[in-house]
């Protein structure tokens, strides 16, 4: 593939992503999951120390998930006896699981997650930058919580690429370091660490496998990283140049199936 400005024109990685996480209108952030099963719906906090606002929902959870309130559609309805809801705790907030146990039972549960899925709110645009006399565009990027950092948005990388110097400051553990990052300017090495969340706006993604190099464009064009196709592929991504905005919404439902083990 070929990438602008000498960037990764392949790579010989394979990335995983755990979850897909869209902030709500209520600060909470929300996931919808499938999964071979069924699925899961989980809420967390979006502040950590707020113990309530976790209790809170933790309680709403539970009760949604006792009395089965949201889940009473009819195609729900029609196969209840085959589907088990099931609440759990998690560090933040909750989850319900829910496990279908015929086939005609899965799709109707799968139906219904991907439409909660299309109601997730819309994330806000965020704003960004030029490089210098380019029309580069360059997103603030924040990783486990800390930044931002300034990453080229390149649709031509087909994956996302950080600095050495950002992450061994971030202190994040050193993964697999006998890959090679093809570029234009021959092999570079690379090693592969996990993040444990990669957001733009309010579009975050968790557990994030990473590519991680001194990769010497990122130096000339003044950038920590470059924000690739493996990340930009789970979202709906619209550019307004004239207002130097960037809308990051979740993008198709049914590749979520594929992100759950």
């Amino acid at each position: 593939m070929k990438v602008q400005h000498g960037i990764a024109a392949s790579i010989a990685l394979t990335f995983t992503i755990a979850s897909i996480n869209v902030a709500g209108l209520d600060g909470n952030s929300k996931r919808v999951l499938l999964d071979k099963r069924g699925g899961t719906i989980e809420v967390r906090v979006s502040n950590t120390e707020d113990k309530a606002g976790r209790d809170s929902v933790r309680r709403q959870l539970r009760e949604e998930a006792n009395n089965r309130v949201p889940f009473a559609t009819a195609t729900l309805q029609q196969h209840r006896k085959e589907i088990k809801y099931r609440y759990e705790n998690t560090a933040y907030g909750g989850r319900i699981r829910i496990v279908a146990r015929s086939p005609e039972a899965l799709a109707a549960v799968q139906e219904f997650l991907r439409s909660q899925m299309s109601n997730v709110p819309k994330a806000k645009a965020v704003a960004f930058d030029f490089i210098a006399n380019t029309s580069l565009v360059v997103l603030p990027v924040t990783i486990n919580n800390d930044g931002p950092y300034r990453f080229l948005l390149d649709t031509g990388a087909s994956n996302t690429i950080l600095s050495a110097v950002v992450a061994d400051s971030l202190g994040i553990p050193t993964g697999r370091n006998d890959m090679l990052l093809l570029t234009a300017g021959g092999n570079l090495p690379v090693s592969v660490r996990t993040l444990d969340t990669l957001q733009v706006g309010a579009a975050r993604l968790e557990k994030v496998e990473i590519a991680v190099a001194n990769f010497p464009l990122m130096k000339t064009l003044n950038v920590d990283g470059v924000l690739g196709g493996d990340y930009l592929r789970q979202f709906k991504v619209s550019i307004d140049y004239d207002n130097k905005l960037v809308e990051i919404e979740p993008c198709c439902p049914e590749m979520l199936s594929l992100l759950v083990a």
